[in-house]
């Protein structure tokens, strides 16, 4: 037996993006009303995506909680990492 979906039930999905320590898991344990995610001075705490549920009546957003965006210290490095703006890596053969 299947069951009919509710028009008046909503869900959705909400990634909490920003710099490290600007208290994206604190806004998280907050809107979910309970510790799910790691709270601390240290920098670098969040190191996977945290997933909590924040439910307002027939409302439900998960919220995922995500480590903080950064500049690796020294700058961009290696063939891997380009800066943005740099234009596409040229191709190199191996093979003679």
């Amino acid at each position: 037996m299947t069951e009919t979906p509710n028009p008046a039930q909503r869900a959705g999905f909400a990634a909490i993006i920003g710099a490290p320590n600007a208290g994206k898991s604190t806004l998280v344990n907050r809107l979910t009303g309970s510790k799910v995610s790691i709270v601390t001075q240290k920098v670098q705490t969040t190191r996977f995506p945290v997933r909590g549920i924040a439910m307002e009546g027939d409302a439900q957003i998960v919220l995922v909680d995500t480590p903080g965006i950064f500049t690796p210290v020294g700058g961009w490095t290696g063939p891997w990492s380009r800066p943005p703006g740099a234009g596409p890596r040229t191709p190199t053969s191996s093979c003679t």
